[in-house]
């Protein structure tokens, strides 16, 4: 009797062990320690379809969202949202053949936004776009699209609005100029991918590392809610809030908004957030690598005009005092240097330059002071100047598909599609070579190496500040 008496109080002894060992107020104390990484990136669809149209949607919505804030009137995007809703005539179409035509066919194709066949009768052509009122706005109507399209009074888009649609069947046309395959979202998949793999090889178990992305759908969750799961599900008390951007800019910056959007959830966080990845000596000298492979295939004794390609801020009105510009100023200084460090720059017997370019908002009211190139402005200089050849490197977007294969083509005068695919490194890439009144051009893909290297210094610099003392 005695002895089982003995046992048992040999296994309650265990039993408590057990308890306290793996009791949730146990292991809540151990996961405090970890922190929190949230990779944030813009998410782009890789191909237009329904999910698509919702990201798209999502994507610009933040967009606004972030202009009424930056023009210090937030409320604003309350009342343009609901002005948005009553502006709903239908479902809007366009001919799936040519998304962009101007004028109406007898017998078109019709697709909605949400990328569906439309089999209906009972439409029309709207020769004059809703949004053209939006073109005699200074700036705006220079940003907005301006294309016709068809109306059906019935459909999925009674009840969505005439505004969304608009901008869905936008993208549609963009996507069809890339063969509807945006290689966006898969090459930012990858870089994040890399840097995951790079963390976790150095931290292990000691962080958690969640994704979130302004283009949200299905799939890709929205970077406010990506970071209340690792605050409210995962119980980290630091978190690391890192944008996947090469520049920085107040305009677009999730990161920016997510501390407000987790204090109105009643949740308390220690937030620090990265650096920018421009201007990291791995990126530096990704972009000089770019430059050498070029200047490589030229005689060295031809004058070179080399161009960074930034997506582009106004700098004009409330955009004068965006942030953007220093830190795009900050990313080039640092690739130009590399540049000019390099060995086959040191030795060129012809002349080298390199100048900062803008693909957009770089022209008329939007520099009114001319602070900034744009594509055109560079490219006339070159030529006045005597260059012979210009290399293209779309270094700070260059993995947006519809930014650079789009709309940097579009602002060299280009028609897009307007390029050569090759492979290499496991990825689809893009190069274009064409004249430019008589200088010769190459546009080169946008893909960096250093990229993630750059990324993942940025985040572990934030995690060794947090962890500063310890034994990591």
């Amino acid at each position: 009797m005695k002895r089982s008496k003995n046992k048992l109080v040999g296994l309650l002894f265990v039993a408590t062990l057990l308890f306290m060992l793996f009791s949730p107020s146990i292991l809540a104390s151990e996961q405090e320690e970890k922190v929190g990484v949230l990779l944030i990136g813009f998410g782009e669809p890789e191909r237009y379809d329904a999910d698509a149209y919702v990201g798209w949607k999502n994507f610009i919505h933040n967009y606004m969202e972030a202009g009424m804030k930056m023009m210090e009137m937030p409320y604003m995007a309350t009342t343009a949202e609901k002005l948005l809703d009553m502006m709903d005539s239908g479902t809007l179409l366009v001919d799936r053949d040519d998304p962009f035509a101007s004028k109406p066919k007898d017998d078109p194709n019709l697709i909605d936004a949400w990328g569906n066949s439309y089999e209906g009768e009972d439409y029309k052509w709207v020769s004059r776009s809703f949004v053209s009122i939006f073109g005699s706005i200074p700036m705006i109507g220079e940003m907005m699209p301006q294309h016709p399209y068809y109306l059906a009074p019935d459909g999925p888009g009674k009840g969505e609005s005439d505004f969304w649609e608009y901008m869905g069947l936008d993208m549609y046309g963009l996507y069809q100029k890339m063969d509807n395959y945006n290689p966006g979202g898969g090459r930012e998949q990858r870089i994040m991918d890399e840097v995951e793999s790079m963390l976790k090889e150095r931290y292990g178990d000691k962080i958690i590392i969640g994704r979130g992305f302004g283009a949200a759908r299905p799939g890709f969750p929205d970077f406010r809610v990506a970071a209340e799961k690792l605050v409210k599900e995962e119980g980290v008390k630091d978190l690391v809030l890192a944008e996947a951007y090469v520049c920085f800019s107040e305009f677009e910056h999730p990161a920016g908004e997510i501390p407000e959007y987790l204090k109105e959830k009643g949740l308390d966080v220690n937030i620090i957030t990265t650096r920018q990845i421009g201007g990291t000596d791995a990126y530096n000298k990704g972009v000089a690598n770019k430059v050498e492979e070029e200047l490589k295939k030229i005689q060295n004794d031809k004058d070179v005009v080399v161009i960074l390609n930034h997506h582009g801020m106004p700098c004009s009105g409330i955009w004068g005092d965006e942030p953007y510009h220093e830190y795009a100023k900050e990313a080039f200084d640092g690739a130009k240097n590399e540049i000019y460090n390099l060995d086959i720059v040191k030795n060129w017997r012809g002349k080298i330059v390199v100048w900062q370019v803008y693909a957009e908002m770089a022209d008329g009211m939007m520099d009114p002071d001319n602070e900034i190139l744009s594509i055109k402005e560079a490219a006339d200089k070159a030529v006045k100047e005597g260059y012979e050849y210009c290399i293209d490197v779309p270094y700070e977007v260059g993995n947006s598909g519809y930014e650079t294969l789009i709309g940097l083509r579009e602002a060299w005068g280009l028609e897009p599609p307007a390029w050569e695919e090759y492979y290499e490194d496991g990825l689809i890439k893009y190069r274009t070579e064409f004249e430019y009144d008589g200088m010769d051009v190459v546009i080169t893909d946008g893909w960096i190496d250093g990229y993630a290297e750059g990324y993942y210094k940025q985040i572990s610099m934030a995690i060794d500040k947090i962890y500063a003392g310890s034994n990591l």
